[in-house]
C-alpha cells in the first residue's frame, strides 16, 4: 500500500495503565468522550504498553500512550514511568483552561508538551542508570492534548495517531524509525516495509538520549472526528485500510475499541496491543462514572 498523503496539520520545530476505562464526562474547554485500553496479545508473556485517558482534566482534556522496551519488566517500568509523569505534568500546569485555540493558548500547550516529555525522559533515563534490571529501558510516546477545536500531539516513536473525518481515515503521525526514513527517501516502498521485518528500528524515543526532539503536530477538529491512539502492535497487524474498515462501522467508542483490539488479536497477535479512542462531540456527553473492567 502507497504511503497516505500527509494529513492537513502544522509541524512545528501516578496515572495507572488502563486496561479498559470508557470515559463519558463533560469538558469545559472541550467536549469529548474517551476510552482506551491495552491487551497483552497472544505472543508475549508481559505486557510492555501502557496507556491511560484524562478526558476532563484541567486545564487540556489529554490521552497518553506509550509502548516500553528494554527487556524483561524493564519495557513495563519505561511506559509506566512515561504516562504517569507526563500527565501529571500536564495536570499540572498553572494557567486556565483556554477558551479558544489562540495563538498563544497553542503556544503554552506545546511549551508543556515539551516540558512534560523532557521530564520524562530525564527521569527514565535516571532510573535505567541506577534502578538493577533497568538498564537500556525506554519507550515510545504519543501525548493528545485537546483545545477548543484543535486536536495537539506530541510523539516521540512509532506509536501513532490517526484522525477519522467523514469516512477518511488520516495518519495524524508520522513514525521515528529507519524504515520511515528509507520510505521519505524513495528508497523503498511502504507495502516493502511492512514485510521487511526491520520497522522497529527507532530514531526516536524516551529514555535513549539526553535530549529529545518531539514531533508537534495540529489537527482542527468539528464535532463527530474520532481520534485514534495506538502502540505498533495494532498497525503491526492492521493495514490502514483495515483499520479504515473498521471505523466505517460507526460503532460506539467502547465497541469499536474492542473490534480494534480482536483484529489485531486474530491476525496474529505478535505484539502489546493498545489503543485509546477519543470522540470530539458538539455538547457535553451524558455524564457516567468511568469505570475500568
Amino acid at each position: 500500500m502507497a504511503t497516505p498523503p500527509r494529513p492537513p496539520f502544522a509541524t512545528m520545530p501516578s496515572a495507572p495503565k488502563t486496561p479498559d476505562q470508557p470515559c463519558r464526562q463533560a469538558v469545559p474547554a472541550q467536549h469529548c468522550a474517551m476510552v482506551a485500553r491495552t491487551d497483552v496479545g497472544r505472543r508475549r508473556d508481559n505486557n510492555e504498553d501502557a496507556v491511560t485517558i484524562h478526558p476532563s482534566a484541567q486545564p487540556w482534556p489529554i490521552a497518553v500512550l506509550a509502548d516500553g522496551m528494554g527487556g524483561y519488566n524493564a519495557g513495563e517500568v519505561a511506559s509506566a514511568m512515561a504516562i504517569s509523569l507526563v500527565s501529571v505534568a500536564l495536570q499540572s500546569v498553572a494557567t486556565e483552561a483556554p477558551a479558544a485555540n489562540t495563538p498563544q493558548a497553542r503556544q503554552e500547550l506545546q511549551q508543556s508538551l515539551a516540558n512534560a516529555l523532557n521530564l520524562a525522559n530525564a527521569a527514565i533515563l535516571t532510573a535505567a542508570r541506577e534502578t538493577p534490571g533497568c538498564r537500556g529501558m525506554g519507550t515510545t510516546i504519543i501525548a493528545a492534548a485537546l483545545l477548543p477545536g484543535l486536536l495537539m500531539l506530541a510523539h516521540l516513536g512509532d506509536s501513532r495517531a490517526y484522525g477519522w473525518r467523514e469516512g477518511q481515515l488520516l495518519r495524524l503521525t508520522r513514525d521515528h524509525t529507519w524504515l520511515q526514513e528509507e520510505i521519505d527517501a524513495g528508497r523503498i516502498q511502504d507495502h516493502e516495509a511492512r514485510q521487511s521485518g526491520l520497522g522497529h528500528l527507532l530514531t526516536q524515543a524516551l529514555g535513549v538520549t539526553p535530549d529529545v526532539t518531539p514531533d508537534f503536530n495540529e489537527w482542527p477538529l468539528q464535532p463527530g472526528d474520532r481520534i485514534l491512539l495506538c502502540s505498533d502492535g495494532l498497525t503491526d497487524m492492521l493495514d490502514d485500510q483495515a483499520i479504515a474498515a473498521l471505523f466505517t462501522q460507526s460503532s460506539p467508542l467502547p465497541v469499536l475499541l474492542t473490534s480494534l483490539l480482536a483484529a489485531a488479536n486474530e491476525a496474529g497477535g505478535n505484539d502489546n496491543i493498545s489503543a485509546a479512542l477519543i470522540e470530539i462531540q458538539a455538547s457535553p456527553p451524558s455524564p457516567a462514572v468511568a469505570s475500568i473492567e
